[in-house]
């Protein structure tokens, strides 16, 4: 066994090793028999033996981990036995005079990997292991010679000490001489006998069995190797594997040869092999010190009977000899840094001339700004609004200021209803209705009433679905239409946003033994306090988003770096915390910028006027704002372009992304057709369905503010 300070995993790259040697063998065998084949054949066969070598070489430099694990005790050598699965490996440690050092826990070892240092989850003797089986394939020479030399009795004294040390999780397979039943194994004919079993009382059974009443004249050692070696190949290699060899004398019978027996071991994987020398003469067996120094392991030589208990003692603590290290390596977040930045917003808002009412009611609703009366609208700006949402609450007053504007303009007002329900053919609801909104609009703003008509009817010429309570709800309107395109026309404002460029964390959790995981959480965090936390039961996902609040970007900015923290707890309630890793946090400022004499970013945005509920088609009102797009996009050669497409919650979820789609192309063609040049990278669309909403879909004015189609100019300004 390769013994280094800082360890690297090989027991993967040797079973690629063994698979290079198996392809090497297998093209000798090709090109041996190759007039014995047809050209074809020969072909594929040449094609399979490059393949296997090919994934030999593949693993070998896939596979060569750069795990480290060290003790923390002077002179301490730690051996990576094997990988169990990531994040869990098989140690042994043996001190400057290569003696076991046991009694040893997780303060006592470091563990790297990747240039990361991990927290060690627990460090386990594999006896007290309850997740790590061991197997053990034990053969034993049963010939009449053992009961000429008086060693029964020992023997059976030996194997009954290793047997002590087999746990309920364990495995044993015991092979003894039988020239009365030989078996098939592997294709070979084999002089053996075969038991499992993991209690050892019935282990125990089988060795007395073997030598009380099934002793031989013969010895057919190597025939019982090839039968321990197809039951160790048949063992997972990830798991702890054993074959314990004991000779008493040398093969005399055997069908087969000790090149056999080395041929058979090539290809299995790691194992470890120990050999109980047990013949006469003072030197160890040169064949199976051999075997067992190419498998990892060690022989000892008992010298008389006397030794064969302490042999087997040693044999059973050697593979005690382990330490079972559960880890896991920190989390690493990406990006290491964001940018929160000032962006000078050119915003046209679509006007929607819709005023929703309670189910049953004609009164306006509290969330609509409404004025007490005439003295109150001087200096309204609707230029001042910011957002969306904050424009359209203000609608009233906004139809009210541009009819002010537009003295020779006129308004009609159609109210509407569910026509389901409690309101199920109540024209007169939706007329009172009409009236409230008229109302208003000549008491605070002094509209002349014959500027306004009243029409009343139950559903809107173009509802939503009145089978959904959603399109219910969108249907209990006042519609407000005009001839003049400036009472409807999109909303424009100047201001200043704050812009994200990575709305959501990556973190890479790196959890590589995920069954000892029982709950995980992650916060974020700045000067300001928390600004996500997220929580789960077992073990997290290898790549975990962690989304940013970004209403109040400013305040986020001004907070400083963030912090991003990983907690984990195993299954025995330990909590492993891992130091928090930062994401530096840029703030750029239009002030900064006009300092420097940079020029400013600056983003104008359009926002089609809405759509119909699950439609598609642009009216005229929508090709008037293209052409003003247009007119922009010939203005500012350097300016990109991105059109977007959207969609309410309403439906499923692969039809709303088709028709995001199909809105998006739509606006894209009238653009490009206005703007009559190829437009190249320059401008984009796509369409994101329900899944990127603009706005929460928790009320009628949302989801139809989200049936648009969004078209953005971004660029930098002198300006």
């Amino acid at each position: 066994m390769k013994r280094i300070t800082a360890c690297t995993t090989f027991s993967v790259a040797l079973t690629a090793a063994c698979a290079a040697r198996a392809a090497a063998q297998a093209m000798k065998t090709i090109i041996r028999k190759r007039t014995a084949m047809s050209a074809k054949l020969f072909r594929y066969a040449v094609f399979v033996a490059v393949m296997i070598g090919s994934v030999a070489m593949t693993a070998i430099a896939a596979e060569e981990s750069d795990v480290q694990i060290r003790a923390a005790k002077p002179g301490a050598t730690v051996t990576i036995d094997r990988v169990i699965e990531n994040g869990k490996v098989l140690v042994s440690v043996v001190d400057a005079g290569k003696n076991p050092l046991l009694g040893l826990s997780a303060e006592d070892f470091a563990v790297t990997q990747a240039g990361l240092t991990a927290k060690i989850l627990s460090v386990q003797p594999l006896a007290e292991s309850q997740d790590v089986p061991r197997h053990i394939v034990l053969v034993l020479d049963n010939s009449s010679s053992m009961d000429q030399r008086n060693a029964v009795e020992p023997l059976l004294a030996g194997v009954g000490e290793l047997l002590k040390t087999i746990r309920p999780i364990d495995q044993v397979q015991m092979v003894v001489f039988n020239m009365k039943r030989p078996v098939n194994m592997g294709g070979r004919k084999l002089h053996v006998e075969t038991f499992k079993s993991n209690q050892p009382a019935e282990l125990q059974d089988f060795a007395t069995r073997a030598y009380r009443d099934g002793m031989t004249g013969s010895t057919v050692l190597y025939e019982a190797m090839l039968a321990g070696l197809e039951l160790i190949g048949k063992i997972p290699a990830t798991e702890p594997r054993f074959m314990v060899v004991f000779s008493d004398g040398e093969d005399l019978n055997s069908a087969y040869k000790r090149d056999d027996v080395f041929k058979a071991a090539q290809g299995l994987g790691l194992f470890n092999a120990y050999a109980i020398d047990f013949m006469p003469g003072p030197g160890k067996d040169k064949f199976l010190t051999k075997f067992t120094s190419e498998n990892h392991g060690q022989i000892w030589k008992a010298a008389s009977v006397t030794n064969l208990v302490p042999i087997f003692q040693s044999v059973a603590s050697t593979m005690q000899y382990y330490y079972v290290v559960s880890y896991v390596l920190p989390p690493t977040v990406a990006p290491a840094s964001l940018t929160i930045e000032e962006i000078k917003t050119i915003d046209a808002s679509p006007m929607l001339g819709h005023i929703y009412f309670a189910n049953g009611s004609s009164e306006i609703p509290p969330q609509y700004v409404r004025f007490d009366g005439p003295g109150e609208t001087a200096g309204f700006d609707p230029q001042q609004l910011r957002g969306t949402l904050e424009k359209y609450y203000q609608v009233l007053n906004i139809v009210g200021k541009r009819l002010t504007d537009h003295p020779e303009a006129t308004i009609t007002l159609v109210g509407c209803n569910a026509n389901t329900g409690a309101e199920k053919g109540k024209n007169k609801l939706s007329a009172q209705r009409a009236e409230a909104v008229r109302d208003y609009l000549q008491k605070v703003w002094n509209i002349a009433p014959e500027r306004m008509s009243i029409e009343a009817r139950n559903l809107p010429e173009m509802p939503s679905s009145s089978q959904l309570k959603e399109g219910q709800a969108e249907n209990r309107r006042v519609e407000i239409r005009s001839t003049d395109p400036a009472i409807l026309s999109p909303i424009p404002s100047i201001y200043l946003a704050t812009q994200i460029d990575t709305p959501a964390l990556k973190l890479h959790t790196n959890v590589l033994s995920p069954r000892d995981i029982a709950r995980w959480k992650i916060t974020a965090a700045n000067a300001g306090g928390n600004l996500a936390e997220l929580a789960g039961e077992g073990a997290p996902a290898s790549e975990v988003q962690v989304p940013l609040p970004t209403k109040d970007l400013r305040a986020m900015a001004t907070g400083g770096d963030i912090v991003v923290k990983m907690e984990l707890q195993d299954n025995k309630g330990h909590t492993v915390v891992f130091p928090p890793q930062p994401v530096k946090v840029n703030f750029i400022q239009t002030s900064q910028r006009l300092a420097q004499k940079q020029d400013l970013k600056v983003q104008e945005k359009y926002a089609l006027i809405l759509f119909d509920f699950d439609k598609d088609t642009i009216d005229a009102r929508n090709q008037e704002i293209v052409n003003q797009v247009v007119a922009r996009i010939r203005k500012l050669p350097r300016a990109t372009v991105e059109i977007v497409g959207h969609t309410d919650n309403i439906g499923k979820e692969a039809y709303n992304s088709k028709l995001s789609d199909r809105r998006a192309l739509a606006v894209y063609k009238l653009v490009v057709a206005a703007y009559g040049e190829a437009p190249g990278d320059r401008i984009r669309y796509s369409g994101v369905g329900p899944n990127t909403p603009l706005y929460d879909n928790l009320s009628p004015e949302a989801r139809a503010f989200n049936r648009t189609v969004t078209i953005t100019l971004e660029y930098l300004s002198a300006e």
